[in-house]
């Protein structure tokens, strides 16, 4: 917060408007204000009764610069600077608000046709100031909507404990989905009632679905260096060897920095990761010139992965390479996580411990990290097959399945 006396407050919020969450300037009728508003490419929303701006890092800088000593800048709600007694006051008046929110009529008319509804306001509002991460945002909202359209034309907010198990069970007997999807559908619905709604968690609460067992899928070393050399793209290039040599997640590659790659240390610091943790990922000694070489070509100003734009690339696009790149070398359901699967179980081969690799990872839990250990080489190389026993054995002699009599 920067404040001078004598001038004009102006309040950074975050707004949904559009589909997207922006950064609203909220002031006072002033002509010079709003031309500085204008000068930064700023747009008026008549719904939000502000002048709005893309929800970017940079933008805040840029604020902040364009209304140095020109007014009072309060940005405390974006940034989490708020006291514990504003904070707690903020929280009331958000309840109090919310509370009386009312479905937009194209969504609470039978009249209107599902494919008119859409996720209230207040849901993402909510998810952003708990802050959720834009992926988690996405996920929740397009799990609810879907949600939404199967009640239709009732409220959420009518909805029975029975109806909404009724969806669940819709979800798995009918649509056969995922266990994952299954659970990503119960948070989404669960977070509405409880934190929108402010409803008990007892209330609605759902059975979660017994965990799958299933096995990280990885590739070999070799299937790797073919992926790299299918395509003379350095950025392509670049991106496959990201992430299978630091394990990193798509999302943490696309959030990547260049101030965030050490190439003396060899590491690279990942910020607000899964969970909203910082932590450390080691970096190939060979990636040094590569990084440098893909930075002489490119020219990225802020994130490591830009583009033409010079906006940051999405996990769509990093998705896409790896898809693409994978095939070009007839290899199938190749995703980035399955180059990190490889990452992790390759250096299992290779003896790490399993605790180094829960730490370059970023798992909460080792158990969760364990699961490579049912998929390394390295424990099976030492066990000697029964078979091979009485094939070995002077006593036995014994001839091989199709071996000449």
């Amino acid at each position: 917060m920067e404040a001078n006396s004598g001038q004009i407050e102006v309040k950074i919020r975050r707004v949904f408007h559009r589909d997207k969450f922006r950064l609203g300037l909220f002031f006072p009728f002033s002509n010079a204000l709003k031309q500085e508003a204008k000068t930064l490419g700023a747009t008026y929303s008549k719904t939000h009764h502000c002048w709005y701006l893309e929800d970017k890092n940079e933008t805040i800088e840029k604020i902040k610069h364009a209304f140095k000593d020109k007014a009072w800048l309060d940005y405390r709600e974006i940034n989490g600077l708020l006291s514990p007694s504003e904070e707690k006051h903020f929280k009331i008046a958000y309840k109090a608000r919310i509370s009386n929110y009312k479905m937009p009529q194209a969504v609470a008319s039978a009249e209107k046709p599902v494919s008119t509804l859409r996720v209230p306001d207040e849901y993402k509002e909510t998810l952003l100031i708990r802050r959720y991460s834009q992926s988690t945002v996405n996920t929740y909202s397009g799990m609810f909507l879907k949600f939404m359209r199967y009640v239709h034309p009732k409220h959420p907010k009518d909805v029975s404990e029975e109806e909404i198990k009724k969806y669940m069970n819709n979800l798995v007997q009918a649509n056969q989905v995922s266990q994952s999807t299954h659970n990503q559908a119960i948070n989404a619905i669960k977070f509405y009632y409880e934190h929108v709604l402010g409803l008990e968690k007892k209330k609605y609460w759902l059975d979660r679905p017994r965990k799958e067992e299933k096995l990280p899928r990885i590739i070999s070393e070799q299937d790797v260096a073919r992926m790299i050399g299918s395509t003379t793209n350095v950025k392509h290039q670049m991106i496959i060897a990201m992430l299978y040599s630091t394990g990193m997640r798509r999302s943490e590659l696309t959030n990547l920095r260049i101030q965030d790659i050490d190439i003396d240390r060899a590491q690279i610091n990942i910020r607000g990761a899964k969970g909203k943790k910082d932590r450390v990922t080691i970096l190939s000694k060979h990636m040094a010139s590569a990084i440098h070489r893909y930075l002489d070509l490119y020219h990225p100003k802020y994130w490591f992965l830009e583009n033409p734009k010079r906006t940051k690339y999405s996990d769509n696009s990093v998705g896409k390479v790896v898809k693409d790149m994978s095939k070009r070398v007839n290899l199938a359901d190749v995703t980035p996580h399955v180059l990190r699967h490889s990452f992790a179980t390759h250096l299992m081969d290779n003896g790490t411990d399993v605790r180094i690799i829960q730490a370059l990872l970023g798992h909460k839990s080792l158990e969760t990290t364990q699961i490579y250990t049912h998929v390394t080489n390295r424990n099976l190389a030492g066990i000697i097959n029964p078979l091979d026993r009485i094939i070995d054995s002077n006593t036995t002699p014994t001839r091989l399945i199709g071996d000449d009599q």
